[in-house]
C-alpha cells in the first residue's frame, strides 16, 4: 500500500461528523499553545512605570499624640512588574480619592516612602515593587497631646455693647500638643478660648443662642471638649467699627540699655509690613468720633529668653485702648514674627 493510500484510509469523508472533530481538536491545540505562549510572555517580561500615590501620617494611637508634621503627602514613584499588574496598580491610584495610610508610632521620626508603598494589602499586586520614590522620606514628628482643664470662654461680639452677658458653660477645657500649649502660654498670659464673632444686631434680647468655638488659642490649633457654648444678652446700645492701621512698637527690659544687650543683639523683623498692624475697633459713633490712631498703641514685649537661637519667634501683640471711651478691640490680636540676631564681635582696633 503506498503512502498516499494509506493516509486516505485514515481520513475522514469531508465534512462528516468525524471529519469536524478532527478540525475541532487541532484548533483547540492552537488555543491551548496560544494562551500558554501569552501567559509565559505576561509573567517572564516585566517593564517599569510611573505613578502617583497620596500618603496621609497619623498618630496610631491618636488618644496620646498629636501629629506635628505634614499629614497629607503626594509622591511618585517608579515600580517595576507585569505589564497587566502595573497597569490594575495605576487603575486603582487613580480613582478619586484614593489614599495610602500610615499610622505613626511613638519614637518614629521619619517613615521611608518606599516601604510604605511596598506594604500597602491591596494595591500592590504579586511581582510588583516599588523601586524609587520622590520624596523618598518624609519627616514625622509626634508631640504628647495633654488635657488642660476650664478654659475661661470670651464672647467675641460686633454690632452692639451688651449690658449683661451669660456664657454658659463659662469655661471649657481643651486637648493640646505639649509643645503648643508652652507656645500658647507665652503669647498670652490668661489664655481664653474664643467664640466665632456674633452681630449682636441679629440677636434677640435676652434670648439664648448657641456659639461655635473658635478651635485655636493664639493662632495655635486646640480642639475643645465641645464644639459650642449657649450664650445670653442683654443689648444695651448698637456700636459701629472702625478699622486702624497702628506701628508695633518694641518694648524690652530696662536692663538691656544698662547690660549692652543691644550692643550685642539686633532685632530682625522678618516681615516688615506686619509691623503696621491692622486692628478692628468697635463703640459708638460718638466714641469713634473722639479717636485719634495715636490713642491705639500696639506693642510686643522681648524678654531674656529671646535671646536664645531660634529661628524664628511669633508673638501675639498687644493693644492697648484709650480709657475714657467705651471702647472695644474685635477679634484676634495681629502677631509678629522676629529674632534677635547676635553681632559679630567687633575686632581689635
Amino acid at each position: 500500500m503506498t503512502r498516499r493510500e494509506y493516509y486516505d484510509s485514515f481520513e475522514p469523508k469531508r465534512l462528516t461528523r468525524a471529519w469536524w472533530l478532527v478540525r475541532l481538536r487541532g484548533v483547540a491545540w492552537v488555543a491551548v499553545v496560544t494562551a500558554l505562549v501569552w501567559i509565559y510572555a505576561d509573567a517572564e517580561f516585566t517593564d517599569e512605570m510611573t505613578l502617583n500615590a497620596a500618603i496621609e501620617l497619623a498618630p496610631a494611637l491618636p488618644d496620646r499624640f498629636v501629629l506635628q508634621s505634614k499629614a497629607m503627602t503626594r509622591v511618585s514613584f517608579t515600580a517595576r512588574g507585569r505589564r497587566s499588574s502595573l497597569e490594575q496598580v495605576e487603575r486603582w491610584l487613580r480613582q478619586a480619592g484614593t489614599v495610602l495610610h500610615h499610622p505613626v508610632t511613638e519614637g518614629e521620626r521619619s517613615v521611608d516612602v518606599r516601604d510604605v508603598l511596598n506594604r500597602s494589602k491591596g494595591v500592590w499586586q504579586e511581582g510588583v515593587t516599588v523601586l524609587s520614590a520622590s520624596p523618598a522620606v518624609l519627616r514625622v514628628q509626634l508631640d504628647r497631646r495633654i488635657p488642660v482643664p476650664d478654659l475661661p470662654v470670651r464672647l467675641e461680639y460686633t454690632g452692639a455693647f451688651p449690658t449683661e452677658t451669660t456664657v454658659t458653660p463659662s469655661s471649657v477645657g481643651i486637648q493640646v500638643a505639649e509643645g503648643d500649649w508652652e507656645k500658647i502660654r507665652k503669647a498670652e498670659a490668661e489664655p481664653v478660648l474664643r467664640t466665632v464673632s456674633v452681630d449682636l444686631r441679629n440677636v434677640q434680647d435676652d434670648t439664648p443662642f448657641e456659639v461655635t468655638l473658635v478651635r485655636q488659642i493664639a493662632g495655635v490649633p486646640v480642639e475643645p471638649d465641645r464644639p459650642s457654648v449657649t450664650v445670653r444678652v442683654k443689648i444695651a446700645q448698637l456700636t459701629e467699627t472702625e478699622e486702624l492701621t497702628v506701628p508695633v512698637q518694641v518694648i524690652s527690659p530696662t536692663a538691656w540699655m544698662e547690660d549692652g544687650t543691644w550692643g550685642r543683639y539686633a532685632l530682625k523683623r522678618q516681615n516688615p509690613l506686619e509691623w503696621r498692624a491692622k486692628v478692628q475697633v468697635s463703640g459708638t459713633r460718638k466714641d469713634l468720633d473722639q479717636l485719634k490712631v495715636g490713642d491705639v498703641q500696639a506693642y510686643v514685649m522681648l524678654t531674656d529668653d529671646d535671646k536664645k537661637p531660634v529661628s524664628w519667634l511669633t508673638r501675639q501683640v498687644e493693644v492697648r485702648l484709650p480709657r475714657g471711651l467705651d471702647l472695644k478691640l474685635l477679634g484676634p490680636r495681629p502677631t509678629v514674627t522676629f529674632k534677635l540676631e547676635k553681632l559679630p564681635a567687633a575686632g581689635p582696633t
